[in-house]
């Protein structure tokens, strides 16, 4: 007489464990030990129909009850992967006068694993058909925008056979390093024949002056110190050409000035951040003689100190 097995413990779950948390159960290892995943692997493949067998079991509320009373002793007529017709199991007398549980095939290793996945799961359908990654990078300006990108891709094919092909990707506006593209049907197929899908993993090349945090681009300009003090009208390039920004009179270095809608697109609802413009007052570098003089003047006219909070600090 065969061992008995214990269809909990194959599962890991308790006893009283529930049908859906069977069912979890169920779909956790078999992803994990399926053939189509495990190619060669013998041990794989025993391991795929014993747990097989106890999901069959254990999902079933008849067959389940009857495990738990005679445990699996009981479905001695039940092969995995075997061709038979299928069946409901049945009640017959054992010679010992005892009674015995079994039942028909419920189909190969292809069956059960579309039933359980069939609800929808994308991670195991995923699994199954075998998604490919690829990096893809892009520069500044079409991750803010969006365009179209040429890309060569090689992939298993139905034929089982590795193709290389040129792709058109459409980059969405508003994508960011790290962010990922996917491309319904360019994966590779798996062996019941479905195809799976591309995810292209987004890689932003830097730009030499614009900044990008989050949806808001942040853009230092340097201003002079003649327009610091008397106030004036300077152009900036945004993403979206040129515009003016009002440097008011009096303004400090690092005040930030805003320019409302400049930013980047919100790939979730569509809307778009600002763009900041961040003064940095720059001073000229090598004074002339008659430039010192002039300071020198204003200093003794004007004279002010910026350091005022600072000093109950200093001793």
């Amino acid at each position: 007489m065969a061992p008995n097995k214990d269809y909990y413990k194959i599962l890991s779950v308790p006893r009283n464990a529930s049908s859906e948390d069977i069912k979890k159960a169920y779909r956790k290892l078999a992803r994990r030990y399926h053939p189509d995943l495990n190619s060669g692997k013998k041990d794989a493949e025993e391991k795929f129909k014993e747990i097989q067998e106890a999901y069959e079991v254990l999902s079933k509320e008849e067959k389940r009850k009857a495990y738990d009373i005679y445990g699996s002793s009981g479905f001695q007529g039940f092969h995995p992967g075997q061709e038979r017709t299928r069946s409901r199991w049945s009640e017959q007398s054992s010679p010992r006068g005892g009674v015995k549980f079994s039942f028909g095939d419920f189909g190969g290793l292809e069956d059960i694993f579309g039933e359980i996945f069939s609800s929808g799961d994308q991670t195991s359908r995923r699994n199954t058909v075998r998604d490919i990654e690829h990096d893809i990078e892009v520069d500044f300006e079409t991750a803010i925008k969006g365009g179209v990108r040429d890309l060569k891709i090689s992939r298993q094919a139905e034929t089982g056979k590795v193709v290389t092909e040129t792709i058109s990707v459409k980059v969405p506006p508003g994508v960011d390093d790290g962010s990922r593209i996917r491309i319904p049907g360019k994966g590779e197929t798996g062996a019941r024949g479905n195809t799976g899908d591309l995810y292209l993993r987004v890689k932003v090349r830097p730009h030499p002056i614009f900044k990008r945090d989050r949806f808001d681009i942040n853009l230092e300009v340097p201003i002079t110190f003649y327009e610091a003090v008397l106030g004036a009208q300077i152009n900036v390039p945004t993403i979206d050409g040129t515009a003016k920004v009002t440097i008011p009179s009096g303004i400090q270095n690092g005040t930030k000035l805003r320019l409302k809608g400049k930013g980047v697109q919100n790939l979730k609802n569509k809307e778009r951040g600002d763009q900041y413009v961040i003064v940095r007052i720059a001073m000229p570098e090598q004074p002339s003689e008659n430039v010192r003089k002039n300071f020198e003047e204003l200093a003794k006219s004007n004279p002010y100190n910026p350091r005022i909070n600072l000093e109950k600090y200093m001793r």
